[in-house]
């Protein structure tokens, strides 16, 4: 398998883009709520881990380009490459974020404005790293399938990545960590739920293609129809994991195990659903 670089650097992209769009969200729900002391609690070490997954996975898709001095070359096309695109957008999406986290740790307060461009500029990169799939000659990516499941995953991980940040605020007013405990877990059921059902969509498309067309060197419809039983391992896994994660919030508070364990499979399936996606050889 070639491609593990961009599986890493795709899925720490989403889940850093994921875990800024929850941690946002928190303090604009909480705006009236809490004062900026806790907020910068909240917020810090989840922008960290955001910084630290986003640099981590821009590192990682260096690899992918054979040379990494090669990176430069890839933005002398930004007028018509999203790969050219999607680069911009990923560094400005980290450069605001890192300024965001650097003012926090040096000023202990939270720029919720920064913050929030940070989040348009990641949710901006997710398109521009759709779309470069989309619009690749591979048939098995050139489907809106391709936007649910990029969008879908970061949705997905920073529900988990949101969802453990309340549960290590034990501090929070209960009705507030309430509130944004079954947000994050509806918005998790919710996602899956609509993955779900796209993929008969995405199937019905992928019956109108020659099984055997191939793109030299690919042969992605082959390479497909062979991962289909991972596939639906993963599907099974996906909806596991997030029922599981669902049940943890049955409680007075967040079950940090069955969060744990939900989470764990969540991040098991995306691993294998881009493993398949990747897979076209």
């Amino acid at each position: 398998m070639q491609e593990w670089p961009l599986i890493i650097f795709t899925l720490l992209i989403q889940l850093s883009v994921g875990s800024t769009l929850f941690t946002t969200f928190t303090l604009m729900y909480a705006a009236d709520s809490l004062n900026m002391q806790e907020k910068w609690r909240v917020a810090t070490p989840a922008m960290l881990l955001a910084f630290v997954a986003g640099a981590l996975g821009l590192m990682v898709s260096t690899a992918h380009l054979g040379y990494p001095l090669n990176a430069f070359y890839a933005l002398s096309h930004i007028s018509s490459s999203w790969l050219s695109r999607e680069i911009v957008f990923a560094s400005l999406y980290l450069g605001i974020l890192g300024l965001t986290t650097l003012i926090a740790l040096v000023s202990k307060r939270i720029v919720t404005s920064l913050l929030l461009l940070a989040s348009f500029l990641g949710l901006v990169d997710l398109f521009c790293m759709s779309a470069i799939y989309v619009h690749a000659s591979v048939v098995t990516w050139m489907h809106i399938n391709t936007y649910v499941m990029f969008y879908g995953t970061a949705l997905s991980l920073g529900a988990i990545a949101g969802l453990w940040r309340i549960s290590r605020c034990p501090w929070l007013p209960w009705r507030l960590a309430r509130n944004l405990a079954v947000i994050s877990g509806g918005i998790l059921i919710a996602v899956t739920l609509v993955r779900l059902l796209e993929q008969p969509v995405y199937i019905e498309y992928l019956n109108g293609v020659n099984p055997y067309v191939m793109t030299f060197p690919h042969q992605p419809m082959v390479a497909f129809v062979q991962s289909d039983t991972l596939r639906l391992i993963a599907w099974v896994i996906l909806t596991l994991g997030a029922g599981i994660t669902a049940c943890s919030l049955q409680t007075h508070r967040i079950g940090r195990r069955l969060l744990l364990t939900g989470g764990a499979l969540v991040l098991l399936a995306e691993i294998l659903l881009r493993f398949s996606f990747f897979s076209i050889y």
